[in-house]
């Protein structure tokens, strides 16, 4: 049997039955770059109109991986049993058996690999922007930030502004140049993205990103408004308004940041693993500051029950630890660490065997710190620190592990070594941080040495909070 000849938005060639598979298609491109809500309804009618798209089920499956769910390895297998069937149904091209590929390997826990089979295809298909996000999700998943932008660095000149996803792909490529720390290029390259493509919900993500890192709260603030603009998109919506609850809680409005939590971030009780840990690190931080959270803690706990055995992600079960912790619940924490020991020792993935030595240090130190055993949390929490890149998650995510480690040293009466870590967070986010200035200023009326002193005498404005 022959079949016609179709292309996808970006005029790349796909192997589609008709034309409303190709449509159907190209709407499902242009959701999932834009993290709309509706991706897998369009995903949906693309396999309605063409049951053997070998390249849409090879994409349902690697979307569903990005989850991060155990219970969705299943059905991530059976979207590879449907490509490989479609496969033998007719000839696909080989660009998008390289997408087939790649899910099979991250079925094989492989992810770097699979990020690197659908890396490859960009050699010979430079705007191919399916391959080009999953290979951006997948490396964030990863902490892979390097490669992250290498790979946008070569891909995201190639789409010029007359293309329909070059503000996408721009704010792929903002979010990659802000984890590197290139703020300034990633503020200009995002702001830019938003433009191109004002439904760019990652884009205006990446440059809050670098409002946030450089302590430029009431421009975040301005920024994300009222959050109109990211109605369309799926459960970022909420990490997004995580970051605008940040910027409150750097002002101190902790009220707001209250009623962010309960009408905005936390109104769908999800067990999603970025919900939880938009919830829990917002807790968290709340509970630093010293604010009363009453009961929320135990809805997010109640939760991460359920996903104590999953292992999926690092980054997630550490949030699931924390969840429970803030609960009580030390022994769904206790089970959590423990499973991250023996992944470190036998995960059949490297890339979970180091994520998880680093993640086993900072769920103890994490569970030391629920206990009171500030030394022996900020040992852990310190040793944790260089290689929590490897977990996943941004610097602003993994920041929480940055504000523990400084509590505990804190609590732990190391107030040198605290001074230190606290002046190099402010000079980082140029004199300019609530949560640095406050314990600083804390450390000097304490006497806690001539460091911390000479730490806020370098930042004068940072106490003006």
């Amino acid at each position: 049997m022959s079949y016609a000849t179709y292309h996808d938005i970006s005029g790349n060639r796909i192997t589609v039955a008709n034309d409303a598979a190709r449509l159907a298609w190209n709407d499902t491109l242009e959701a999932l770059l834009a993290h709309a809500a509706a991706t897998p309804e369009h995903l949906a009618r693309t396999l309605v109109a063409d049951p053997d798209f070998a390249l849409a089920h090879a994409a349902k499956g690697l979307m569903l991986l990005s989850l991060a769910r155990a219970e969705l390895v299943a059905p991530a297998r059976d979207c590879l049993a449907k490509a490989r069937s479609a496969m033998r149904q007719r000839p696909i091209m080989r660009r998008e058996s390289m997408v087939v590929e790649a899910l099979a390997l991250w079925l094989g826990d492989a992810p770097r690999r699979a990020a690197q089979r659908l890396e490859a295809i960009l050699d010979g298909h430079p705007r191919d922007v399916l391959a080009l996000k999953l290979s951006h999700g997948i490396r964030f998943m990863l902490g892979d930030q390097k490669e992250m932008l290498a790979t946008l660095h070569r891909a995201a000149p190639g789409f010029g502004e007359q293309h329909p996803f070059a503000g996408y792909i721009n704010g792929c490529y903002a979010f990659a140049l802000e984890e590197r720390g290139f703020y300034a290029e990633a503020e200009r390259v995002g702001r830019h993205a938003v433009t191109l493509s004002p439904r760019d919900a990652w884009g205006r993500h990446a440059v809050a990103h670098v409002l946030e890192m450089r302590g430029r709260v009431d421009e975040g603030i301005a920024w994300l408004g009222d959050g109109c603009a990211i109605a369309h998109a799926n459960n970022l919506r909420f990490h997004i308004l995580w970051h605008l609850a940040l910027f409150r809680l750097e002002r101190g409005e902790t009220a707001e940041v209250l009623r962010l939590y309960d009408e905005e971030i936390r109104a769908e009780p999800t067990d999603d693993y970025r919900d939880i840990a938009n919830g829990a690190s917002l807790l968290a931080r709340l509970d630093y500051a010293g604010v009363d959270v009453g009961q929320r803690w135990d809805e997010l706990a109640a939760k991460a029950q359920g996903r104590i055995h999953d292992g999926r992600l690092v980054f997630a079960d550490l949030h699931y630890a924390l969840s429970l912790l803030g609960a009580g619940q030390a022994d769904g924490a206790e089970a959590i660490a423990r499973s991250l020991i023996d992944d470190a020792l036998s995960h059949p993935s490297g890339e979970r065997r180091d994520a998880s030595r680093n993640g086993a240090l900072a769920a103890f130190g994490l569970i030391a710190f629920h206990e009171g055993d500030y030394d022996e949390a900020a040992r852990l929490l310190g040793a944790a620190r260089s290689g929590l890149t490897t977990i996943g998650g941004s610097h602003a995510q993994r920041d929480l592990f940055e504000q523990a480690y400084a509590e505990s040293l804190i609590r732990a009466g190391q107030h040198d070594r605290a001074a230190h870590i606290l002046g190099e967070r402010l000079a980082r986010r140029g004199g300019d941080n609530l949560f640095a200035a406050r314990r600083l200023a804390l450390l000097e009326r304490r006497g806690a040495g001539r460091l911390a002193a000479l730490a806020i005498a370098s930042t004068p404005l940072a106490i003006a909070h």
